[in-house]
Formats: structure tokens, C-alpha cells, sequence
């Protein structure tokens, strides 16, 4: 029995992050990285940015080394920073 091809592929639909289409593949151990948090703060958007050394990122955190001390930050809040 032969099964017709159709063209579609079964695919779960996932929700993306924003720093998922931003090229980020080049990202190494000790690397320094910008990273970006904006937060809304009496009625206005306000931005903090961060220089840190990348460890590595899983699918909710980047692990960071700031100001001497390791760190873990939700990568839902905090975004690569060219």
C-alpha cells in the first residue's frame, strides 16, 4: 500500500522569542555580549542595558557572568543588543 505525499509537514507551532531571528549563532563561551531590558515606568518606556560575559542560554534564561559574579536573566526580558 503507497501513502500520497501531500507537501505538508506536521510542525507543533512554538512560540518564539524576538532574539530567536536575530543572528545569534556566533555567540562563545567568555564572549561580551549587550543585552536590553525595557520596562515601563511611570507612563514612559525606559531601557536598561547590559554588558556581561555569555556563558551560554537555554530556552527561558541566559547564564552570564556580570560584574564578577554569575547571573541567570529570563530571556523573555532581556534581549540581545547590537
Amino acid at each position: 500500500m503507497s501513502m500520497q505525499r501531500t507537501g505538508a509537514r506536521n510542525r507543533s507551532l512554538e512560540p518564539h522569542r524576538q532574539d530567536d531571528f536575530v543572528a545569534v549563532p556566533y555567540l562563545r563561551q567568555g564572549q561580551l555580549i549587550s543585552l536590553i531590558r525595557w520596562s515601563l515606568v511611570g507612563g514612559e518606556w525606559k531601557y536598561t542595558t547590559i554588558l556581561a560575559e555569555y556563558l551560554h542560554r537555554d530556552e527561558g534564561s541566559w547564564y552570564l557572568v556580570i560584574n564578577g559574579s554569575r547571573a541567570r536573566l529570563d530571556r523573555s526580558e532581556w534581549a540581545i543588543f547590537n
